[in-house]
């Protein structure tokens, strides 16, 4: 179910639409549609992060959009917010800087949406106690911008206000460089240089694709994610990587986290003392066997053996049969 657009024609939204980009500046990163050949970007920019991520909401909720209340923090321009409350769902987007949120405020207006509640605010003061619960929590591009500890307790922040699942889309420490601890547990990441120390606050509020406010900013190591979302409370989180964004740099991965209800094992009861584990700070999985080099060649050199040979040894050599069984 849409949300009606507004009954603005096309020339009064031109109008208003350079109006914004005079007070505001120009769109960056939500291109939307907004009447006729009117977008705030263009007809041509990419759309495969808000596909990806609307499909996500519609597979993975327990009821239609319409039905959800979703909370986007750190909106940036809107995109997503406003995309979601066209579907019909209850949005409550939150950003820090007053020059994007005039403009979702102006793409609000034009397309009517009635059921978006739009905040200017830090998110980091994020609180069930004042904003509510939410089915749906985004948190995208955003988690990277913050700094220790921050970012820690963030996370369990969204954990405390979301009663289905939060998508995070997110770069990741590709190093264990730093080590951080947050509530007795440790976490590895890295830090990342957000403004010079010496900037002003004028100058962090205009650069709009850094952080509000911090100098740094901690990447968390991709391990160490994993862990923390579980420390959150969050019972699964899982990779997506369909619908394709193929433009997706390695180090940034969209990640679901599911706010469930922990299950308990029972054939195995003995491994409900600590049913969801933790992460390594590094993991260095092997492959199968099927996939070494070394298995792989033996195997193929003993069928170059003759069967009747193969059969032969192992009568007369009962070891050197338990070592052929182990490499196929």
């Amino acid at each position: 179910m849409g949300v009606a657009l507004a009954t603005m024609d096309a020339a009064e939204i031109a109008r208003r639409k350079a109006e914004t980009v005079r007070l505001w500046g120009e769109w960056t990163a939500h291109n939307i549609h907004l009447a006729e050949d009117i977008y705030t970007i263009g007809p041509d920019r990419e759309a495969d992060k808000l596909r990806r991520i609307v499909q996500i909401v519609s597979d993975l909720a327990q009821k239609p959009v319409e039905h959800l209340r979703i909370l986007d923090l750190g909106c940036l321009e809107g995109g997503y917010a406003i995309e979601l409350a066209r579907h019909g769902a209850e949005v409550m987007a939150i950003e820090g800087r007053r020059a994007n949120l005039e403009k979702v405020r102006f793409v609000k207006e034009v397309l009517g949406l009635s059921n978006l509640d739009l905040l200017q605010d830090d998110v980091r003061n994020l609180d069930p106690a004042i904003h509510g619960h939410f089915d749906v929590v985004l948190c995208l591009g955003l988690l990277y911008h913050l700094d220790a500890p921050d970012v820690f307790s963030f996370v369990h922040q969204i954990a405390a206000g979301c009663h289905g699942f939060a998508i995070f889309d997110t770069y990741v420490g590709v190093q264990n460089i730093q080590r951080f601890e947050y509530r007795g547990r440790e976490y590895w990441g890295r830090l990342i240089r957000e403004h010079l120390p010496q900037s002003s606050m004028e100058e962090r509020l205009k650069s709009r694709w850094a952080s509000l406010d911090n100098p740094n900013s901690v990447w968390i190591a991709h391990n160490s994610l994993y862990n923390l979302l579980s420390d959150a409370g969050f019972t699964s989180a899982y990779e997506c990587n369909l619908p394709t964004e193929l433009s997706k740099p390695g180090d940034r991965f969209t990640i679901v986290a599911m706010k469930g209800k922990t299950q308990s094992l029972l054939a195995m009861p003995r491994a409900n003392r600590n049913a969801m584990g933790r992460l390594p700070k590094d993991t260095h999985r092997p492959y199968s066997r099927k996939q070494q080099f070394w298995p792989v060649a033996q195997e193929r050199l003993t069928n170059l053996v003759p069967l009747t040979w193969r059969r032969s040894i192992k009568r007369s050599l009962p070891g050197f049969s338990a070592r052929t069984r182990s490499s196929v």
